[in-house]
């Protein structure tokens, strides 16, 4: 598919999706420009998917800024929580008493010949899940989700799954069946509250700059697409 028509397909269900590098280029030009950001003052965090498919932006960022501090994990989610945070809180370089902290996270999902949740990955011969972690709750016995009990090896998943649950019983109360694009936006919607809760905590205690940056990576066999979600600078 050319990407003109690519882009059309995800414009109909992410009306202000762009593609994902230059929409973040954008941003770091605007943190630059509007609020003093620089490479020599600014900490990069990022949150996104363990999935290797969502590297290249986090690449790209991480050489713009500089070395980044990695917070998320499975599906995208804060996995490190209140301690992660405050702990990349104290590796921000101070320049001329200024420092800024970054932060960008977010979920993700494939998008292949106009089907949502699934992608070929490189040297690979057949299409697979994007998100897995997500997809694999939605593919998961809802009762068995319920009832799981605690597993030390397998926590982030298990978190996932906590996050799916009110999704999934809102399908099955209104007799719809769960789907990877609806669950995405779940997804989405639980990273920015959480997020914005602890960086709301964090600012209290850190001098400085927080950026905000979240969205839905879009997947293609043409690159990433990236959906903004929250894009906001919050100050103490």
């Amino acid at each position: 598919m050319p990407l003109a028509d690519l882009k059309k397909k995800i414009l109909e269900v992410f009306p202000n999706a762009e593609i994902a590098r230059t929409f973040l280029m954008k941003q770091n030009i605007r943190l630059e420009e509007e609020y003093g950001f620089i490479p020599e003052n600014t900490h990069f965090a990022e949150g996104g998917c363990s999935d290797e498919i969502n590297e290249y932006e986090y690449l790209m960022m991480e050489q713009y800024w500089g070395e980044r501090f990695k917070f998320g994990g499975l599906a995208g989610y804060c996995h490190a929580g209140k301690t992660g945070l405050e702990a990349v809180s104290h590796h921000v370089p101070e320049i001329a008493g200024k420092k800024n902290l970054l932060f960008l996270t977010g979920a993700h999902i494939g998008f292949q010949d106009g089907q949502w949740g699934k992608l070929t990955r490189q040297g690979q011969p057949e299409a697979t899940s994007s998100c897995g972690s997500l997809a694999t709750v939605l593919q998961a016995d809802f009762e068995k989700v319920l009832t799981s009990q605690n597993n030390p090896l397998d926590q982030q998943q298990q978190m996932v799954e906590r996050i799916m649950i009110p999704y999934i019983q809102k399908c099955l109360d209104e007799g719809e069946i769960p789907n990877l694009l609806d669950a995405t936006k779940h997804m989405m919607q639980r990273i920015d509250a959480d997020l914005l809760t602890m960086i709301t905590d964090l600012i209290t205690r850190f001098d400085g700059q927080v950026a905000m940056i979240t969205g839905i990576t879009i997947n293609t066999d043409l690159g990433n697409f990236f959906s903004p979600s929250t894009v906001k600078i919050l100050l103490r």
